[in-house]
């Protein structure tokens, strides 16, 4: 081996320079692994930035240079890696916001010569960018300045704020707006969170109870009236109770609350709970409304409206006070007219005594008027549906304006559709009302010509199976357009004006559409000037049967056991009595009678009854007085049936008669058949009281009741047999048919003896109701007795229905509804004192023709 030859010291310097080099070497790979290191970071914090879309610029003042990153590229449309001037930098500012930026670094770059540090400075402008776009910016800075004041650099943070901006300005517009909805409004709102309790008030709601804003809100408890305080907490308890916000979780509550000075006032609040995420409740929110001058006002109108109520009643009072008292002295004066009238008069005379009947007449009409309004305004008009003819119903009605008409020389006439039930069920008296009143306009105001009346079906509902179109048409004067809208209305005279005006008050057809309301009908018109009108009213019916004829198809009561009982009838028309006495018999039941109410009630007290017929009409004490009375005895007594008969049976009365005590209520003139299944269904107290139906006698076979035969047989078997005798025409309210029918059954069921004892009987009544009708028709001060009146038209309904009188019947029907028939129809009075004459003169020839036949 070579050996080297070193010079001295020279292996220490060689190990020096290998050291150093060992040195730079390492040095070279840690400077490689922090440059790698930087990179990283620099790209973590270039990544850092993507994400959180914030980029950074770097200003330097001492070289005028501007860098920035390439986040800070992409939100401001710039190039990555790119630079510029400071100048350039300063012109992206939007012009209204530059003084405010180089205030802020004017003042940061004084902080940081005073202190010798950077200092921070944060605003937000807005900038426009590269690419032109408007943006707000949020930057966050630090400015550096040597002791001089000189700026070294400024570097920043810049996040893009623009969407953040606009929800903010959208949500300052919304409190805005809110703010002044609420003011408005005059509302005031409070929130509660309920997790911690915390409450916020609105400034109003300071304003409102009076606090002060620095003492802080308090819970709206305080606040509250005690007595309102249990409502308050039990709207709070069931919202807060609520788990999800599916739950009921909203109130509305009227409070008092008490102001800081003690004043009340009284609030609206309306309160909700709102859910969080999870659909537990979070918060209360509640707005409340002053409405203390609300509830003042509705005070003073609910006071307003009492009186205005008040000072109507006292009206409608008054008018009909006034209207009742006006017609005593109305009628005297129409019963010394018909008695002047009545006397030797010359043409003159009697013109002049015409003249005064016709206004005093008017002016019973207008009275009339008067007292129907009152009532509807008051309410106290009610609807009473029966069984009716509809033939005799409306020639009823053209039968009472048949001599104006004629006077006028206008046709008056009728047409009803063949396919419409004769009998139908509604209020007759109300609805033959609202046609008198039509087809009397229509003769006012017609003064050649015709007036009809048209009774059509309409179409049916499921609502009205049954609905009637009744039409009056007139070639009258008609109705100008402009006065349509004013027709139905109260006291609208069309046409009162000069000679065009007519007698009346105006209300007849507002009553009229008023009536048609209660029955759940309407009216309406078509009319032109100088074409005529046509007024009809669509109403709805229900059919009804034939309650005056027993045809051949009514069913026999057959298979009824019927006991043998003692039943007392309770009748003052001895018509009745005899009738109701006779099927009684005929049933095999033992009958005592008695004439009033008071007789009764003796009468069950000294015997076992066990059954009442009980007529509601009688004199000394009526039918429900009685009934109540013997319901008011020990219970072996009070129990008895007692069974209603009346010739008018409402829904109304029997309602009334039922809450009475009656146990039924039975309508005149009641048949066998229906008699005995009455019978059939009240025998059970007969039967408790004796124990068992073993041992009762029941009627025999021949006692049963029977098919009627069809009218030609029985006039057959009754002329063959030498009965009844036949009559001929009684009056125009008794058809000759319908008596002569009803004789002929009463002959067949009864036996000719008992039906001679109905005719006597028939005509003692008549003639006392003759002698009643004459007496009452123009009775003045203590002589007058309405309930003496009403009577005999009660008494007579059922005297003419036994008869089968069916016009006699509505028209007596048509009296009990009136308030007066002394003055509302003193012609009406008369008209049926003539007919009863008539009909009392020929039952009268009938029974003698039986009682000469019977001794033959």
């Amino acid at each position: 081996m070579m050996s080297l030859l070193i010079e001295p010291g020279y292996p220490v310097a060689l190990l020096s320079v290998v050291l150093a080099i060992v040195a730079l070497v390492l040095q070279g790979y840690a400077y490689r692994a922090r440059g790698r290191r930087l990179a990283q970071v620099a790209q973590d914090l270039q990544e850092a930035q993507r994400i959180a879309r914030i980029g950074t610029v770097r200003w330097d003042f001492v070289r005028d240079e501007v860098v920035w990153s390439d986040e800070y590229a992409r939100l401001l449309g710039l190039e990555p890696g790119g630079k510029m001037t400071g100048t350039q930098f300063a012109g992206m500012l939007l012009p209204e916001y530059v003084d405010r930026v180089v205030s802020s670094e004017e003042r940061a770059l004084q902080v940081s010569a005073e202190t010798g540090k950077p200092a921070r400075r944060e605003i937000v402008y807005r900038v426009k960018s590269h690419d032109g776009r408007i943006m707000d910016v949020s930057a966050l800075s630090e400015l550096k300045a040597d002791r001089e004041g000189r700026p070294l650099y400024m570097i920043s943070t810049i996040r893009d704020v623009t969407e953040e901006m606009e929800r903010q300005a959208e949500l300052r517009t919304s409190e805005s707006n809110l703010a002044g909805a609420l003011r408005v409004a005059d509302l005031s709102w409070m929130r509660k969170t309920l997790k911690d309790g915390k409450i916020t008030w609105s400034d109003s709601l300071y304003a409102l109870t009076g606090r002060d804003p620095a003492q802080g809100p308090v819970s709206l408890s305080t606040l509250i009236r005690p007595e309102d305080l249990p409502a308050y907490r039990a709207a709070l308890n069931k919202m807060r109770a609520a788990e999800t916000a599916q739950d009921p979780n909203h109130n509305r509550l009227s409070l008092r609350l008490t102001r800081s000075n003690g004043e009340e006032i009284h609030a609206r609040i309306e309160l909700e709970v709102t859910h969080d995420a999870d659909g537990r409740p979070d918060t209360l929110s509640g707005v409340i409304r002053d409405v203390t001058e609300d509830v003042k006002r509705e005070a003073e109108l609910h006071d307003a409206v009492a009186a205005a109520e008040h000072a109507n009643a006292s009206k409608s009072e008054f008018l009909a006070v006034i209207s009742h008292e006006l017609r005593t002295p109305m009628n005297g004066v129409l019963g010394m007219l018909g008695a002047l009238n009545d006397t030797k008069l010359d043409d003159a005379q009697r013109e002049q005594v015409q003249i005064a009947r016709n206004s005093a007449n008017s002016l019973l009409v207008i009275l009339n008027d008067i007292l129907d309004a009152s009532k509807i305004e008051a309410g106290r008009l009610q609807i009473e549906e029966e069984s009716f003819e509809l033939n005799s119903m409306v020639r009823s009605v053209i039968h009472l304006y048949a001599q104006r008409a004629s006077e006028k020389q206008i046709v008056l006439d009728s047409r009803i559709d063949a396919d419409i039930p004769p009998w139908i069920r509604a209020d007759s008296g109300r609805i033959r009302q609202i046609l008198s009143n039509l087809v009397s306009n229509a003769i006012k105001f017609t003064d050649s010509g015709h007036v009809m009346l048209y009774v059509s079906a309409l179409p049916q509902t499921d609502s009205a199976p049954l609905r009637l179109r009744f039409r009056v048409e007139d070639t009258g004067a008609g109705i100008p357009q402009e006065y349509h809208s004013r027709v139905f209305g109260r006291f609208e005279q069309l046409g009162a004006s000069g000679n065009n005006r007519r007698m009346g008050t105006g209300l007849g057809l507002s009553i009229s559409q008023s009536l048609a309301e209660l029955m759940s009908g309407t009216m309406g018109f078509d009319s032109a000037e100088g074409e005529g009108s046509s007024f009809w009213l669509d109403l709805p019916v229900e059919p009804a049967e034939n309650a005056l004829e027993r045809g051949p198809e009514e069913p026999p009561a057959e298979g009824l056991d019927v006991p043998r009982m003692r039943i007392l009838v309770a009748e003052d028309n001895s018509t009745n009595q005899l009738v109701a006495r006779s099927m009684l018999e005929r049933l095999g039941q033992n009958v005592d009678l008695v004439v009033n109410g008071a007789e009764a009630v003796e009468a069950v007290q000294k015997f076992d009854y066990d059954l009442v017929l009980m007529d509601v009409s009688m004199p000394v004490m009526d039918g429900p007085t009685a009934t109540q009375r013997i319901r008011a005895l020990p219970t072996d007594v009070s129990a008895i049936p007692i069974l209603a008969l009346t010739a008018h049976a409402g829904n109304d009365q029997v309602s009334f008669y039922l809450k009475a005590g009656f146990n039924e209520v039975l309508t005149k003139p009641i048949l066998k058949h229906e008699l005995e299944r009455a019978l059939d269904r009240w025998k059970q107290f007969a039967l408790q009281k004796s124990g068992a139906e073993d041992g009762i006698e029941l009627p025999s076979a021949d006692e049963e009741a029977v098919t009627t035969k069809s009218l030609g047989r029985a006039r057959s078997a009754a002329d063959d047999a030498g009965g009844t005798p036949i009559a001929g025409q009684v009056s125009e309210f008794c058809d000759a048919e319908a008596l002569n029918e009803k004789l002929l059954e009463m002959d067949r069921d009864f036996g000719a003896d008992t039906v001679k004892g109905i005719l006597k009987a028939t005509v003692s009544d008549l003639t006392r109701h003759i002698s009643t009708l004459e007496a009452q028709q123009s009775a003045e001060g203590e002589a007058r007795d309405d309930v003496l009146l009403y009577r005999s038209f009660h008494s007579l309904v059922g005297i003419a229905s036994t008869l089968g009188c069916g016009k006699m019947t509505n028209h007596c029907r048509l009296l009990e509804t009136l308030p007066d028939a002394r003055a509302d129809a003193p012609d009406l009075v008369q008209s049926l004192i003539d007919q009863v004459r008539l009909m009392r003169d020929e039952v009268a020839d009938l029974a003698e023709e039986k009682r000469n036949s019977k001794c033959a």
